[in-house]
């Protein structure tokens, strides 16, 4: 009946990697390698400046001792500078470009004519040149007297690899950050995502697959993000309507079976009519001619002839009783109503099962209300109906046993007249056949199963309903509902 895909949540964890996470990852790496690549500009420029501050620190002192040709002042203050472990070389040149002073390798010095061209041109300069294999740095500054005159040339050298180890360093450090960073953010992102959302819909993924086991009742836990409860309440609203609907459909299924049931018993019923009614028609003309015959044999008959032809009529007068049973089931009409009293209507029946009750020794206990009632209908047929009520009673019950009938206004235009007595009961298995036509459970040669059957199409005719059920003298009880006069609601089942 259910089914479900099933999407692994590695795609949803996918999507946020690709969509959110890579981008975002991106983002950092990129700023991040332009920011390194800054940072280390900016600690190359540092490190220049560094190199040409060391220049200038000294420039003075070499010009004095240069203008003056103090030698040792000069070679003094070029080996201080090379004591800073930041400088590789110290050169001195004279206006002509001759080396005077030197403190370090002196692989990296410039030619003769370099030095006076640079010297010449007053000029301050800043190069990267490879000596030996070997990347150098070196800066130039001018020497000049007191009156301002070019009197010599300046160079100060470091070591490339000192600026390239220092920026390694500082990459490795940097890209180290960046490397923890973009783990730290990995991480967060995973376990955010774990918290927030990914158990939410791994329970939710099981409680769907319960639901798809056949548990139509089990429900989505609501909980989680807002987008979450969301879906989770529609899933929910979607099972309650699939739960509602087989519920509907369930019942107009039992509905649909229980009219075709109900269509199926009346048309059995209308073929057990037109069948019934062709038998009593057919053996009543025949049955008559036998009791008259019976009758005139009787006037002349004595002894065990008399008794034997006494026997005779009173079977053929059962089977006259069961030919008209079996004609008023099959061809019920519409009553002519007249207005009755409920008492004359009881004693009248009374008076009908009078040698019946006599014959079993059964008392029957008569009991009204206060009020004169009266009901409309036809007396005949009401008579019916109560002299086959009273008459089960009487067979129901053992000699010496007891029968009670009572009417009142139970309920507001309503008759209640009660049959009741202390027999055995009916069993439960029975109670829903009762009314049946031919389902009897009296030995076989004793009941029809007409006498419920006519009596429900009596009450049928009257607008009545019969209620059937376990009396308090312990047999069984039987309660007609009749409206009284001008009446025309109708009253609810006990």
């Amino acid at each position: 009946m259910f089914s479900i895909t099933r999407v692994s949540l590695s795609n949803i964890r996918a999507a946020l990697l690709i969509f959110v996470l890579l981008p975002f990852l991106i983002i950092i790496i990129v700023g991040g390698g332009y920011s390194l690549h800054r940072l280390e500009l900016d600690a190359k420029a540092r490190m220049e400046e560094e190199i040409e501050l060391i220049a200038r620190a000294i420039r003075l002192p070499l010009s004095h001792a240069l203008q003056h040709g103090h030698s040792a002042t000069l070679q003094r203050t070029v080996t201080s500078i090379f004591d800073i472990d930041k400088v590789y070389a110290v050169y001195v040149y004279d206006k002509d470009g001759k080396r005077i002073s030197v403190s370090g390798s002196s692989k990296a010095q410039v030619q003769d004519t370099e030095a006076v061209d640079l010297a010449v041109k007053g000029n301050e300069r800043s190069e990267f040149d490879e000596v030996g294999g070997e990347q150098m740095f070196s800066y130039f500054l001018p020497l000049s007297d007191s009156g301002g005159q070019i009197n010599g040339l300046l160079q100060v050298t470091r070591r490339g690899s000192d600026f390239s180890r220092h920026i390694d360093q500082f990459r490795v450090h940097a890209v180290s950050m960046l490397g923890l960073s973009t783990l730290l953010v990995v991480l967060l992102v995973w376990v955010g995502y774990q918290r927030s959302i990914g158990r939410h819909i791994h329970r939710m993924r099981e409680d769907m697959q319960t639901v798809a086991d056949g548990d139509l009742d089990h429900r989505v836990a609501v909980d989680g993000p807002s987008e979450l409860r969301f879906l989770a309440q529609g899933f929910n609203t979607m099972l309650d309507s699939i739960l509602a609907s087989e519920q509907e459909l369930r019942a107009r299924r039992e509905q649909e079976y229980a009219l075709k049931a109900q269509l199926q018993q009346a048309e059995k019923l209308a073929a057990i009519g037109h069948f019934a009614a062709g038998v009593a028609h057919e053996l009543g003309t025949p049955l008559s001619v036998a009791d008259g015959k019976a009758q005139r044999g009787l006037r002349q008959a004595e002894g065990k002839t008399a008794e034997a032809l006494t026997q005779i009529r009173q079977q053929l007068q059962r089977m006259e009783r069961i030919i008209r049973q079996l004609m008023d089931f099959a061809r019920p009409v519409k009553p002519a109503l007249a207005n009755i009293r409920v008492n004359d209507l009881v004693q009248s029946s009374l008076a009908q099962v009078e040698p019946e009750r006599y014959e079993h020794q059964v008392e029957i206990m008569v009991k009204s209300g206060t009020e004169e009632l009266f009901i409309s209908g036809n007396r005949l047929r009401l008579e019916q109906a109560v002299i086959n009520l009273l008459r089960n009673a009487i067979q129901a019950v053992s000699a010496m046993g007891c029968v009670r009938l009572t009417w009142h206004n139970e309920v507001d235009g309503w008759l209640a007249l009660t049959i009741e007595d202390n027999g055995s009961g009916i069993d439960e298995q029975h109670l829903p056949h009762l009314l049946e036509p031919f389902y009897t459970t009296k030995a076989v040669g004793v009941g029809t199963g007409l006498g419920l059957a006519v009596v429900n199409a009596v009450m049928s005719e009257h607008g009545g309903r019969i209620d059937i059920g376990r009396s308090a003298l312990g047999g069984a009880l039987f309660r007609l509902w009749l409206p009284l006069s001008q009446n025309c609601s109708f009253p609810k089942r006990s």
